[in-house]
């Protein structure tokens, strides 16, 4: 009998679970705050990713020689910014960081045919869906808070789509082949002393000063 009121007494002692409370509370705010840090920063350095998204499309848009050229005017600046002293730690550092970008950029300027328009599905007749895109990583999502468990369903974390779309200027190749030597033969098959003009230009390319 003795022993039962003793092992009652025990159950009914309530001392120390306010201890245990504090505690438990604690420990769930310390979580949830790492949590909403790591969603803030990974919001502030998506808006850089997207600047270098944009910053990257903007040098590809540009006029030059041919396509290719334009495409490679991209894809340095694109590494050009990921490996900048300031960005690189935070998106490119060689033993991982916080943030992880796609090492190379993918560029789809049309022209070709190529573009993002089977990805990105848009109403008929729309701009072209031509510009930049890259993978963006964060790191930093993927938790494991007490009493919260994990932030991820599986190892390979969060990742999404940056893209910079903008519309590539024609490069002086496809000024030339497009537009402009259709309308320059059109004018010296006006007159024959025309093509005897126009065919003795040496090196030199006609070019409108208006361009196409």
């Amino acid at each position: 009998m003795g022993e039962t009121k003793r092992f009652a007494k025990t159950l009914r002692n309530e001392r120390g679970m306010i201890s245990a409370e504090f505690i438990f509370a604690i420990v769930i705010s310390v979580g949830l705050c790492i949590v909403f840090f790591a969603l803030n920063f990974t919001l502030s350095m998506a808006e850089v990713a997207q600047y270098i998204a944009f910053s990257a499309s903007r040098a590809h848009a540009a006029a030059h020689v041919d396509q290719t050229k334009q495409e490679q005017m991209g894809k340095d600046k694109y590494l050009a910014l990921i490996n900048n002293p300031v960005l690189k730690p935070l998106f490119n550092k060689p033993d991982g960081g916080w943030f992880q970008l796609s090492p190379q950029l993918e560029i789809r300027g049309g022209g070709t045919g190529n573009n993002f328009a089977d990805e990105y599905k848009g109403e008929e007749g729309r701009v072209p869906q031509v510009g930049v895109r890259f993978d963006f990583k964060p790191k930093l999502l993927s938790l494991k808070v007490a009493f919260l468990g994990s932030t991820s369903e599986d190892d390979s974390g969060f990742s999404a789509k940056v893209t910079g779309f903008l519309i590539r200027e024609p490069s002086r190749q496809e000024c030339w082949e497009g537009q402009i030597k259709k309308r320059y033969s059109a004018l010296l098959d006006l007159d024959p002393r025309y093509k005897e003009l126009g065919n003795n230009t040496g090196d030199y390319i006609p070019m409108e000063d208006n361009g196409c």
